[in-house]
């Protein structure tokens, strides 16, 4: 078993959520011992936008035997309703943590290994989730095959769509899927909005498969839209599409 060693190389800036963060923009003992860029702010208030509650952050190196030495960013959320609701899966809000904080990036990204994200539920129950900036620079890629197939449906270019469908792995009725959403649309009405919710990967036959979740916002009636991709593909293949009232 590895031995790690943690060192914590900064105190953790609590901010709460709204316009102003107090540890950020007053000079204080707890300020000056830690900055953040303007992105990486960003980053954070784009979290706080999207789950409210209270966030901490704080950059730490951890150490081991086999790994050497890794930097990471550390991000803790507590009191958010919005993550209360998601903690049946706690993998999508805090991937979509992390992806939030990532994109927000610029230059920044080269100066961490990893991000890591602490969700703590109302009764103070701590779940921990590691994402290597790697698996997000990947996951930031195949995204855009995500986008692409969010603007096919709110165009309605169902037959280009249809395309992109690959059945071999997971098995389904390709020739069936699309007249269903098709048959869907009157009762949905047209796509306002996207909402991205997170990822997670899995292996299955042979390869590693890439779970994107989110909602579709709607004229009418809103819905949860998801797809499956080969997470170590650039092919704009869908393995499966699923909506979920």
């Amino acid at each position: 078993m590895k031995k790690i060693i943690s060192l914590l190389i900064c105190v953790l800036l609590l901010v709460s959520c709204g316009n102003k963060h107090e540890g950020e923009e007053k000079p204080s003992l707890l300020s000056n011992l830690i900055n953040i860029t303007d992105n990486e702010n960003n980053g954070i208030e784009e979290i706080l936008n999207f789950y409210g509650g209270r966030c901490e952050y704080s950059i730490g190196v951890s150490a081991s035997t086999s790994d050497g030495t890794k930097k990471y960013f550390e991000i803790e959320m507590s009191q958010s309703d919005e993550i209360e609701k998601r903690l049946d899966k706690p993998i999508l809000p805090s991937s979509n943590i992390a992806y939030i904080f990532y994109k927000n990036l610029k230059e920044e990204k080269k100066n961490y290994d990893a991000i890591h994200v602490i969700l703590v539920s109302k009764n103070n129950v701590e779940q921990e989730f590691k994402y290597p900036v790697s698996t997000l620079e990947k996951v930031e890629q195949r995204i855009s095959l995500n986008d692409k197939t969010v603007n096919l449906l709110k165009e309605k270019k169902f037959e280009n769509l249809k395309t992109m469908l690959n059945n071999e792995l997971i098995p389904f009725d390709k020739n069936e899927l699309v007249p269903r959403l098709i048959k869907l649309e009157p009762q949905f009405g047209d796509i306002k909005e996207y909402r991205f919710f997170g990822f997670m990967i899995a292996p299955y036959k042979g390869k590693d498969i890439l779970h994107l979740s989110g909602a579709l916002l709607r004229e009418k009636q809103n819905h949860e839209f998801s797809i499956d991709v080969d997470f170590n593909s650039n092919r704009d293949e869908l393995y499966q599409l699923q909506y979920k009232k």
